[in-house]
């Protein structure tokens, strides 16, 4: 079986969809607060994040917001060096 041969369909892992549709938008948008010694008093600044997405998308519910944050939060912390 060959990987690259196109005719073989790969079934989509990912269970929603309409969140990745999303997901370049969300990281742009919430960049600022993943940036590197980003934070208010020391603490983190997801809380914000999630926000800027909530009012971005006041149709999503509080678990997506959450899986968006979580998900923005793994994306910069493996490409940004420590």
């Amino acid at each position: 079986m060959d990987p690259d041969t196109p005719d073989q369909a790969v079934p989509e892992r990912r269970k929603r969809v309409d969140l990745r549709e999303i997901f370049e938008e969300i990281i742009t948008r919430v960049e600022p607060f993943f940036q590197k010694d980003t934070g208010i008093n020391g603490g983190t600044t997801e809380y914000w994040a999630a926000r800027v997405i909530h009012d971005a998308h006041p149709g999503l519910t509080q678990h997506d917001i959450k899986v968006l944050v979580d998900a923005a939060a793994r994306y910069y912390r493996e490409r940004v060096p420590a």
